[in-house]
């Protein structure tokens, strides 16, 4: 039997993304996400996940996606103080990697001192998978010893790592997704696919290109076809705490 972790990144992001997020729980078949401590709808999703304790919930550290928490940074942030959109090795070669990390631990921290209980860490756009930023990662893993999310381009000796599939995104999010990916999921003892349901509001919109295509995948992941379909075929669905959804 597998365990399916499905965790809903970008809590957090805009007050659509989140209710989105906490539909696809209530109705779905999401049990984990990832929250952006230095997001617009932070303090909302706060809210929301006090009046749903079930859904897990770790940190979506953030490095390139708008401003950091702490104001005093110099090298990971653009002119006008916003993170660089994309971390290209221009980009990661000129970071001053204490920044990251004191900027991912305030982020942690901030999360943390909210009063929520972290299951696991990953990252947008998947940064704590550069090899730039191992050094970074590690001892954030050391400090916090939290599980984190794999997909890490480098070997690494870090213990607490969950497999995650990726491949539910873009194009590839369609009603049969399930029943083409069910081999790769049965791969794994425990595993995490990640997803990004939605609904969309106008900061979404106006912010990133994968907006509108989140509102599908919250209609796959509410779907009771696909919901017996992981059933039957022994599909246990937690998340990072190991409770079943």
């Amino acid at each position: 039997m597998t365990k399916l972790v499905i965790n809903a990144d970008d809590f957090g992001y805009t007050e659509g993304v989140n209710l989105g997020i906490i539909s696809a729980y209530k109705n779905g078949i999401v049990s984990s996400c990832t929250i952006m401590s230095n997001m617009p709808g932070f303090e909302h999703g706060l809210d929301l996940l006090k009046e749903n304790p079930g859904l897990g919930c770790g940190v979506h550290m953030t490095l390139t996606c708008h401003k950091p928490l702490l104001m005093s940074h110099k090298t990971i942030v653009d002119e006008n103080g916003y993170f660089h959109k994309r971390a290209t090795k221009e980009v990661l070669d000129k970071m001053d990697l204490d920044e990251v990390y004191e900027e991912f631990c305030a982020q942690i921290d901030k999360v943390r001192d909210s009063g929520i209980d972290i299951t696991h860490l990953d990252s947008h756009h998947h940064v704590h998978g550069l090899e730039e930023l191992r050094p970074v990662i590690e001892k954030i893993v050391d400090k916090y010893k939290l599980p984190i999310r794999g997909a890490f381009e480098y070997n690494t000796k870090i213990k607490d790592i969950i497999p995650v599939i990726d491949s539910f995104y873009g194009d590839k999010v369609d009603c049969d997704y399930f029943e083409k990916s069910i081999e790769e999921i049965k791969k794994y003892e425990v595993c995490d696919l990640m997803c990004h349901p939605s609904f969309v509001d106008e900061f979404l919109l106006n912010s990133t290109s994968y907006a509108v295509q989140r509102t599908k995948e919250h209609t796959i992941l509410t779907s009771n076809e696909v919901k017996e379909f992981l059933k039957i075929n022994n599909i246990t669905v937690v998340n990072y705490r190991k409770e079943e959804k």
